[in-house]
């Protein structure tokens, strides 16, 4: 999908991956419309050194600012868009693509969208969304102007700035300090998660095993948290489906806290379900995923179905994904982390607080218990792995696209995210989902077939267990 800056949608009458050539050409003469820091017009790139010189830059420019939207085809005159002229799509796209990769240094994110003239086929508008850069500053190479080596442009007003030796020092020190300050933020939203489970559960006589999913984009976003969101919220959660392979809406309860929304199951559903959705586009997704054993004299373990683990984190990674993306307007790429925990209890954020007495085992260090993993055969559960474990963890990265839109990326992030977790148990990766993306169908047990249908939809490779991985 598009990155679409809510500016331009009120400005277009719609997104930009919706949006129709009437709608782009009815900018003509709007003053509204001129150029500014978000949107610029081209006539065209013209072929040679000196237009792919322009068309990097132009990309870089908003890459290292606020983010835009160039629109190729359109003339201005003063800024305001002029006259819809259009351009030829024939090799354009790939064009761009390839220049980019060559000329601006990391490549920046981007996405184009042709839009067609209906009057004069193959030829229209050419959107280039270019969200902003987690990544910046980036540099332009410019083969045309020897001697010049990189330099690293800005959007300001509806031109260019080249950044100084100054500015180009705090760029990327930014850079270095958001990624700092996104791990800190993860950590603080799973935090809250396990600390209000942990209250929650109190009354429980057993450890509660928790599986927590949490999600921080690279570029936040914002909700106004108001009366009319919360209603909103409460008509969404009331029809969607939020569990993969389900059929009937996941959340029944909807809750407000500090700067989130949140999302509970209540009594409708068996499974033990929060979600904690905040106005940044962070977010945790909770589920009790496990099935206990009787507990014993001096040990207390817990069997996880792996297939469980899996499906739950594609569902609550496209969950909270579309949260981000969708409802707070974040873009680009996002961290993500899976953690499982024999028990609330046992979290380094529960840990420091007094001990528990709800459970025979009330000192922390003494707990002798141990998360065992299981999977799914022909012959019922069977342990899988040599590894028990209290706490395990996986990371990684992913494009919020890729995570909140059904299909093979959604796939292929579950395998890497849940294939981190999973070492903690001595197995290097899960049998559910290849890192391709495709299904491996005789690892599924009983979830099989309505993760089959589910695949189907969202166009995901079957396998076999014979294949290779």
């Amino acid at each position: 999908m598009l990155y679409s800056p809510r500016r331009l949608e009120a400005l277009l009458g719609n997104p930009l991956h919706l949006v129709t050539y009437q709608q782009i050409a009815g900018l003509v003469g709007n003053a509204e419309a001129r150029e500014a820091e978000d949107l610029d017009y081209k006539r065209l790139y013209p072929a040679g050194e000196e237009g792919n010189d322009a068309l990097a830059i132009d990309i870089a420019t908003f890459a290292n600012h606020l983010g835009g939207l160039i629109i190729v085809g359109m003339a201005e005159v003063r800024d305001i868009p002029s006259a819809p002229l259009g351009v030829a799509f024939a090799g354009l796209e790939n064009r761009i693509r390839n220049v980019v990769a060559d000329r601006v240094h990391p490549m920046p994110r981007f996405a184009t969208r042709p839009v067609e003239n209906p009057a004069d086929p193959g030829k229209g508008f050419l959107l280039v969304a270019i969200p902003p850069s987690v990544l910046a500053p980036h540099a332009v190479s410019i083969p045309s102007q020897e001697g010049k080596g990189l330099r690293w442009p800005r959007r300001h007003g509806a031109d260019k700035v080249w950044l100084s030796e100054s500015e180009i020092a705090a760029a990327y020190r930014r850079r270095v300090m958001a990624a700092t300050d996104q791990a800190s933020r993860m950590a603080e939203v799973e935090n809250n998660a396990i600390t209000t489970t942990a209250a929650t559960s109190a009354h429980s006589r057993y450890p509660l095993p928790l599986l927590v999913v949490t999600l921080v984009p690279d570029l936040p976003g914002d909700v106004l948290m108001d009366a009319a969101t919360v209603r909103a919220f409460r008509e969404h959660i009331a029809e969607h489906v939020a569990m993969i392979g389900a059929f009937t809406p996941t959340f029944h309860e909807v809750g407000v806290a500090h700067r989130r929304l949140i999302a509970e199951a209540g009594t409708e559903t068996p499974l033990a379900v929060r979600a904690e959705l905040y106005t940044d586009g962070a977010g945790t997704f909770s589920v009790h995923p496990a099935r206990r054993d009787s507990p014993q004299q001096e040990t207390f373990r817990v069997r996880v179905l792996d297939a469980e683990l899996v499906v739950r984190t594609a569902s609550a990674l496209r969950y909270l994904a579309r949260h981000a993306r969708d409802r707070a307007g974040a873009n680009g790429a996002a961290l993500v982390r899976v953690m499982l925990v024999a028990d609330t209890h046992l979290h380094p954020a529960v840990l420091p607080a007094e001990p528990t007495t709800r459970w025979p085992y009330n000192d922390p260090e003494l707990v002798r218990y141990r998360l065992t993993l299981n999977t799914p055969t022909a012959d019922g559960d069977q342990p899988l792995g040599t590894r028990l474990c209290r706490l395990a963890y996986g990371e990684s990265v992913a494009w919020l696209d890729d995570l909140a839109d059904d299909g093979p990326p959604l796939a292929r992030a579950t395998a890497h995210l849940t294939a981190d977790l999973l070492q903690s148990f001595g197995v290097p990766e899960n049998r559910q989902i290849r890192r391709d993306g495709s299904l491996n169908a005789q690892a599924w047990g009983p979830h099989w077939e309505p993760i089959k249908r589910w695949a189907q939809e969202a166009g995901i490779a079957l396998a076999t267990d014979d294949d290779p991985q």
